[in-house]
């Protein structure tokens, strides 16, 4: 029996950590702020 609980903790932690550090936020497919714009961007402008 404590070896089940051992192992319901341990797959309850990963799935926590997962969570924790999956869930971030960022979204890869918009542009960094801090990146310059391109060279098209630049000459459709003008």
């Amino acid at each position: 029996m404590k070896h089940k609980r051992y192992i319901f903790a341990l797959l309850t932690g990963f799935l926590s950590v997962g969570l924790l550090f999956g869930c971030d936020g960022v979204d890869e497919d918009e542009p960094d702020p801090s990146e310059e714009p391109s060279e098209q961007q630049e000459d459709n402008s003008q």
